[in-house]
């Protein structure tokens, strides 16, 4: 008789641990509606990168969205992102024929967009929380990384 209560008492402690796992939400479903948002963005060839931080391994710096911005449309890429406030330096795109290539990784839920514009080359790694992180190389060797989001115009 003790058994069968103590296995009755066992039993009851397990249930509802039982039930709390499987009702717990992965971080790939978290995140899909989000996901699915910026792939939408970037499927339709128009959208707007939003440059929120500039930053380097020493430091980092938070910038004004509303001036550190560029569109895409189609293959058209126009916008500006500036550097460190110490350089006062803004780096101007502006190309009408920009070569775009666009992966798409489901299972991790990452987008990878690579710009191939006359004067600079633009790689952005979007992250299924919806940050994006922008690596911005001049044709005259200045490395730059940004951190901001997509937007669909």
């Amino acid at each position: 008789m003790k058994k069968i209560i103590l296995l009755a008492v066992l039993f009851s402690f397990s249930v509802p641990t039982l039930i709390t796992a499987q009702s717990k939400t992965s971080q790939k479903e978290i995140f899909a509606s989000t996901y699915h948002s910026s792939k939408v963005a970037v499927k339709s060839h128009h959208y707007q990168f939003v440059a929120d931080v500039i930053h380097n391994s020493q430091e980092r710096e938070v910038l004004n969205g509303e001036h550190n911005q560029f569109k895409v449309h189609k293959l058209k890429v126009l916008g500006q992102l500036h550097d460190f406030s110490k350089h006062k330096v803004v780096h101007i795109i502006n190309d009408d024929h920009s070569k775009i290539d666009t992966s798409f990784n489901d299972d991790a839920q990452l987008i990878s967009i690579d710009i191939h514009a006359t004067d600079y080359d633009i790689k952005i790694e979007i992250k299924p929380n919806g940050k994006a992180f922008l690596t911005l190389n001049s044709r005259e060797g200045t490395k730059l990384s940004y951190t901001g989001r997509i937007h669909k115009l």
